[in-house]
């Protein structure tokens, strides 16, 4: 058995109990949904409409990826099943980049869908807006494979579904729901301490501003939204590092998740 076959497997599984499904529904619901309500409800182009939506999105797209994700490894350990993995031929690092692989793959899925539908609904509605779907389909996948891979390496350090279940909800409340008092705090504090000049930004406090995946993702499309560089001489104004960003939320997590799965006590 190979980082393939438990990715399949995974997937698989996902399909027959309805998983699948139901996070495409919900993808479905925050994009499309609130695509349609946002064009028949307001008067706008279809660049701001695609930004609007983006902005709704990152904001509730992050939870479903994380709690599609949190439970790929925990999950098999308090069934039992993982110990039966472990008797096979696959090792435990074919298991997390198998488990991984079929997460990220069922996020995609969902997203592509979701993506596809919004611009089903732009289309019909404003009749263009055709040209961002690309982009937005693109970060919106980036962003929900970063918050797979923190979810899968949040499963690989947990013991039990319950402290896992905990730190997925810690994670959102910090790099989602509470990022911007975060921010707002590191602002006040570095202006008190005399580290920065009120309402300056300094290249540190822009990259804590586009640090979370989901911010990194929104700087992203805006800047190909108003047509902005993929390689500006400014990072901050360019495509590429918060693409950058993106990927290493991704490939971290799962590698740090390795670390301590690889010599956890199954029990």
């Amino acid at each position: 058995m190979s980082v393939r076959t438990v990715a399949r497997k995974d997937l698989a599984d996902a399909g027959r109990s309805k998983a699948l499904w139901a996070v495409t529904l919900a993808v479905v619901l925050f994009t499309a949904g609130i695509t349609a309500a946002a064009a028949t409800t307001v008067d706008e182009p279809a660049t701001v409409l695609f930004g609007q939506v983006f902005q709704i999105t990152v904001v509730a797209l992050p939870i479903i990826a994380l709690f599609v994700a949190k439970g790929a490894i925990t999950g098999e350990r308090e069934s039992g099943s993982l110990r039966v993995l472990l008797s096979l031929p696959p090792s435990r690092r074919d298991i997390l980049l198998g488990k991984f692989i079929g997460r990220t793959a069922l996020m995609l899925v969902a997203t592509v869908i979701g993506a596809v539908a919004t611009g089903v609904v732009i289309v019909t509605l404003l009749g263009n807006g055709l040209a961002l779907l690309v982009p937005f389909m693109f970060f919106l996948g980036l962003m929900g494979m970063a918050f797979v891979g923190i979810g899968v390496g949040i499963s690989a350090v947990s013991a039990s579904d319950g402290r896992a279940t905990a730190l997925t909800v810690g994670v959102y409340l910090v790099l989602v729901a509470l990022w911007n008092l975060i921010l707002r705090v590191i602002q006040a504090g570095a202006v008190e301490f005399g580290l920065v000049e009120s309402g300056s930004q300094p290249a540190w406090l822009q990259f804590i501003g586009i640090f979370p995946p989901s911010r990194a993702a929104s700087t992203a499309f805006q800047t190909v939204a108003s047509g902005g560089q993929i390689f500006a001489a400014d990072p901050f104004a360019s495509v590429w590092f918060p693409t950058l960003i993106l990927l290493v939320w991704t490939v971290v997590p799962v590698l740090g998740g390795y670390l301590r799965f690889r010599g956890a006590d199954i029990s």
